[in-house]
Formats: C-alpha cells, sequence, structure tokens
C-alpha cells in the first residue's frame, strides 16, 4: 500500500496541505477533519483512483514547525 505524506502548514486561519511525490495535488481547508476529507479526495482525482478508495488512503502527516 502506499503511503501519502502531506505537508502541513498554516496560513493565518487556513491549514495548506501539499502531498509530497503527488505533482498538483495540493489544498486547503480551516479545520484538520475538513483538510483530511479535502487531501483524501485530491489524492483520489490527481491519482486517478476510484471514490470509493478515498477512506481507506494510508496518509501521513508532516506539519511545519515555527521557527
Amino acid at each position: 500500500m502506499t503511503t501519502y505524506i502531506v505537508d502541513v502548514e498554516r496560513e493565518g486561519d487556513r491549514l495548506l496541505a501539499s502531498v509530497r511525490n503527488l505533482p498538483g495535488a495540493h489544498t486547503f481547508a480551516d479545520e484538520f477533519s475538513a483538510l483530511d476529507a479535502a487531501v483524501r479526495e485530491v489524492i483520489a482525482l490527481v491519482a486517478d483512483l476510484p471514490p470509493s478508495d478515498q477512506d481507506d488512503l494510508d496518509v501521513a502527516y508532516a506539519f511545519a514547525v515555527p521557527a
């Protein structure tokens, strides 16, 4: 199974997410639960996966640590 690593950073009130090694797979949301759903949807769209596979994706989040 492929693990999709997602880089997350905060910009103002929004969370921005980019999926490593999947060009064009990025999204944003105001809350983490909404971000997780959006990330799974964008992965399925960009990777051309069936929508039914979204909930079963192996997703790991990497959060930027402020300096």
